[in-house]
């Protein structure tokens, strides 16, 4: 009796196992197995799956070997400290806007909402320096922030979606397509600002990020906490995206139902929602909005971030805090891949 109940479980277990296999059933990610990657190595962004891979190749290396010799150089670093290198939206002259056109991404425009908020304004408490020359820390608070062990999965995914969106901006600027980075206004005053009494960290990492490139420019929202911009620079935004021609908006950033969802507004109250997206695979959750469970569905076993279930979660404000659906899209080659994710996970 012994001998038949164990063969039937070998014979039950094979099977589970051929039906997980046929069925693509996989197993969740935990924390228990998180390796640390390297805190500083760039990989190909989301929206690249279709470049060619001698391209993408050449522009990854490319940004690694600007990181590794430029950006560390102690003086440079100081440097970027001391403000923004690519061009504020108000200081370009209206007559300088069509220029833009040939930064245009296929006719896109990329506009990223607050980029890396959680660790500069949301983190609670400043991230040690680590290694360095003197006041000048050798890894941006990025960087400090990926180095960590993950105590949960709510952060790890937090982690996974700064290292999604730092890697996209690497490679974007250095692409040299338009992005517009929403940068909030009189940030470094804002008491949630966590470095606001040291080095300007988020400046430093901005720089590192958009690469003094001539196809990034910045504007400012109303306040940290809104995604809204200021009357200025929503005027000049509106005229500078009329005459660039923009066929396609994509929009991204931080928080959904938040300052995301403020920017969406603004656009499609202008313009009408026609040809203006919000990208899931660039859109960030915020950790009010997070729990153990969501965190779980939404991160792949390997720790990568599964863009079929953020853009259900997003459709469905499975977060219970946006007040407006908007409309989505994915950025160029994803689009396969997560229909073939979804009709699995069906």
């Amino acid at each position: 009796m012994r001998y038949i109940t164990t063969t039937y479980m070998i014979l039950l277990l094979c099977a589970v196992a051929i039906l997980a296999a046929m069925y693509g059933c996989v197993p969740t990610y935990s924390v228990k197995n998180h390796e640390v990657a390297d805190s500083t190595a760039i990989s190909a962004p989301v929206g690249s799956r279709d470049m060619d891979p001698t391209e993408r190749n050449m522009i990854l290396s490319e940004i690694q070997e600007r990181n590794k010799t430029v950006e560390e150089d102690p003086d440079w670093i100081r440097r970027a400290y001391s403000g923004l290198m690519v061009r504020k939206l108000n200081n370009i002259r209206s007559s300088e806007y069509r220029k833009y056109r040939q930064y245009l991404d296929d006719g896109a425009v990329y506009i990223i909402v607050h980029p890396a908020f959680f660790p500069f304004f949301h983190y609670p408490g400043k991230l040690p320096y680590g290694e360095g020359d003197g006041f000048v820390p050798k890894y941006n608070v990025v960087e400090r922030l990926l180095k960590m062990d993950p105590p949960n999965e709510e952060f790890a995914l937090l982690q996974q979606q700064e290292r999604r969106m730092r890697d996209f901006l690497e490679f974007t600027s250095t692409r040299k397509k338009l992005v517009i980075v929403v940068v909030p206004r009189n940030y470094e005053r804002y008491k949630g600002y966590k470095y606001r009494k040291d080095n300007d960290e988020y400046t430093r990492y901005l720089n590192e990020v958009t690469n003094f490139s001539e196809s990034v420019i910045f504007a400012e929202s109303r306040s940290p906490n809104r995604g809204y911009l200021t009357d200025e620079d929503g005027i000049r935004l509106m005229e500078f995206l009329l005459s660039v021609d923009a066929k396609t908006i994509y929009i991204g950033g931080g928080y959904i139902g938040r300052c995301l969802e403020d920017f969406y507004t603004l656009l499609t109250e202008e313009f009408g929602p026609e040809d203006i997206y919000v990208v899931p695979e660039l859109s960030d959750v915020s950790p009010r909005e997070l729990n153990i469970k969501l965190a779980k569905e939404l991160l792949t076993a390997n720790g990568d971030i599964n863009e079929a279930i953020a853009t259900k979660f997003l459709l469905h404000d499975v977060y219970h805090i946006q007040e407006v659906k908007p409309r989505i899209k994915h950025l160029p080659g994803e689009d396969e891949v997560i229909r073939a994710e979804e009709q699995r996970l069906k």
